[in-house]
């Protein structure tokens, strides 16, 4: 996905339903179609380090979920955050 970041939150600490600590960002991207919520797991963290809101971003391999029917963009172990070149 090509993305604008438009919102980026400190990072926090989550317990999920298992018990399980986790470490997210939320934030929020958008593109020609729309905006979608955007949550960074636990390592992915690292790769907003120079990510600020205005930044134009690659998301390769990341997750879709809808809650709600809100769409919620994940970044995971498995997931790429690439800076675009200006």
């Amino acid at each position: 996905m090509k993305v604008r970041v438009v919102k980026l939150d400190k990072p926090r600490k989550v317990t999920s339903y298992t018990g399980v600590e986790h470490t997210i960002v939320d934030g929020e991207v958008e593109d020609k179609t729309g905006r979608a919520d955007l949550t960074v797991w636990n390592d992915s963290i690292k790769q907003l380090d120079g990510v600020d809101v205005g930044s134009d971003v690659d998301l390769k391999d990341c997750f879709i979920t809808s809650f709600k029917g809100v769409l919620q963009v994940n970044v995971g172990r498995d997931s790429e955050i690439i800076m675009k070149e200006e």
